[in-house]
């Protein structure tokens, strides 16, 4: 944080929340003293009397400003500059409203003591409350300590000597200036006093919470919330701390931190990070914690998975499905040119955002699976090979050979995506792993036109199932070619203007009651099942 809150996002919603929290608590104070004053008026009998003194109404005056402080700050965003003035305006004029309040009662009867303890209370609980830097805190102390001590001056020099010194003090005051001197004097090193201890417990407080935030730094990104979790790690909200970028940090899973796993996943992002289609989530960075968990920095998206796509409509127009399918496969092809295949092509791996002005636009997400089968990658390196990947779309080949896994198996789960968005269910019914993937190894998948309310143009439902041929040399040869066929197709676009009634209608609505615990999250990390690996 710096003056205030800092400058992040997060950082100043959280400083307007306070402070909006800190002017509802001193005005509702404020006011529950006023109502006690009337209370008090109306029990002993001179409820008419209190409401005609000035004290009674600079009292009400001064819960106003506070009061404004707190509407303010919650009724829109605010940047951190504006929201500082507003609450130093705000608790400078209550505070000058106690004061006047203050001198307004007789010096004798402990009126200047009895200010000076508010807003010693008020300062300090202030300090404790609001994030905010010791210097902020001190000149605030020095706005509302000026009045006070002027205040108090002017006060004393109403006073009756003679029922002052009736009093008993310490000795016998002939001039009414040398006790107002004396008395603004003692107030203003109490106020000091106080200002300096509301000081202190600021730059406390603040260090407290500068040492919290640090403790959620990874390297340059700062650590704001957690978005979801998967088998390979979990991933957080973060934000870059010079750049202020908002930005997704994956975390890999301690069980995937040995010094091979850090390794490959180290060469593998830096293969991914090369990746440049528009339709690819963009990787950003990576590095290792102090405790040697590797993560990487990658591109933060807003938007909703396919899975919950289907989840909150069913099946998905033929003429969306072929725009989808299009983006991914141009996606794929791209890191099938590097040597790069995904392994977990799925439906919540898969997103659709907003960029740009532009709707629908397409995001293969989480390559913390890829594999690279360049011909040209390091020999000398020996990967434990598995069957990795999530069940209800894994190729033949996966299943059976993994090592042997090219292009075509990612062809064959993008095919198995497009059958879930047409159908609105899985190729394969199953209810376990091990049947899943026999009915991928021996079953015929059922035909999507033969699934109800499933419309879907017969060369759609040929490139489909060409996709989920068994043998892979039956299967189309790369992601360009089925983009090519599936441009071919002599059905209706799916046009910039259905995608923008579409996200008006229903996709802003999945994302506003998307239940955080529960789904899959702004980066579509958590699985649509567990996935399982075998040696």
């Amino acid at each position: 944080m710096s003056t205030g809150a800092g400058q992040s996002t997060n950082s100043r919603e959280f400083l307007q929340q306070r402070v909006a929290a800190f002017g509802l608590a001193v005005a509702v104070i404020l006011s529950l003293s006023l109502v006690s004053r009337v209370i008090l008026g109306a029990a002993f009998g001179y409820l008419q009397g209190e409401l005609a003194h000035p004290s009674f109404w600079a009292h009400a005056a001064a819960v106003v400003p506070i009061a404004c402080v707190w509407l303010i700050c919650r009724s829109r965003p605010l940047d951190t500059r504006t929201i500082q003035i507003i609450e130093g305006i705000g608790l400078v004029l209550t505070s000058v409203g106690l004061v006047v309040m203050g001198s307004n009662i007789p010096a004798a009867a402990g009126a200047a003591t009895s200010t000076a303890y508010a807003l010693s209370f008020g300062l300090i609980a202030r300090a404790i409350f609001v994030p905010s830097t010791a210097k902020h805190t001190a000149w605030l102390g020095l706005a509302i300590g000026v009045p006070l001590v002027a205040a108090v001056y002017q006060n004393f020099l109403t006073v009756d000597l003679e029922v002052w010194n009736n009093l008993g003090f310490f000795r016998r005051i002939e001039e009414k200036r040398s006790l107002a001197r004396s008395q603004s004097i003692q107030i203003g090193f109490a106020w000091s006093l106080t200002t300096l201890l509301a000081a202190w417990a600021t730059r406390v407080i603040y260090g407290l919470r500068k040492d919290a935030r640090d403790a959620k730094k990874l390297g340059q990104y700062v650590v704001e919330e957690k978005l979801g979790e998967g088998g390979m790690g979990t991933v957080y909200r973060a934000q870059h701390g010079l750049l202020k970028r908002p930005t997704a940090i994956k975390l890999l899973s301690p069980d995937r931190n040995t010094p091979d796993d850090i390794d490959r996943f180290r060469r593998e992002v830096q293969m991914t990070a090369k990746l440049k289609h528009p339709n690819t989530v963009t990787i950003y960075d990576y590095g290792r914690t102090e405790e040697g968990t590797f993560y990487y920095a990658m591109e933060l998206l807003d938007g909703v998975t396919l899975l919950e796509i289907v989840q909150a409509e069913g099946q998905v127009p033929e003429s969306r499905v072929i725009h989808i399918m299009r983006q991914c496969a141009m996606a794929l092809h791209e890191a099938h040119a590097m040597g790069l295949v995904h392994r977990d092509i799925k439906p919540n791996n898969i997103m659709m955002t907003q960029q740009g002005g532009a709707h629908d636009v397409t995001k293969v997400l989480d390559f913390g699976l890829v594999k690279n089968v360049d011909s040209g990658a390091d020999a000398t390196k020996t990967w434990s090979e598995a069957i990795i990947g999530t069940p209800r779309f894994m190729s033949p080949e996966q299943i059976l050979d993994p090592p042997s896994i090219d292009a075509r198996s990612d062809l064959y789960a993008l095919g198995a995506v497009g059958y879930y968005l047409l159908t609105g269910r899985f190729v394969f019914p199953g209810t376990n792993p091990v049947e899943i993937c026999a009915q991928h190894l021996s079953a015929i998948p059922e035909s999507p036109s033969t699934v109800d309310g499933c419309n879907v143009h017969p060369d759609l439902e040929r490139i489909i199932m060409q996709c989920l041929e068994k043998k892979r040399d039956d299967r189309p040869t790369s992601g360009v070619e089925i983009a090519e066929q599936l441009r071919a197709l002599p059905v209706e676009r799916w046009s910039q203007q259905h995608a923008a009634r579409w996200w008006d209608a229903v996709g802003v609505g999945i994302m506003m009651h998307r239940d955080r615990d529960a789904a899959v999250g702004s980066l579509a990390t958590i699985q649509a099942e567990p996935m399982f690996t075998e040696s």
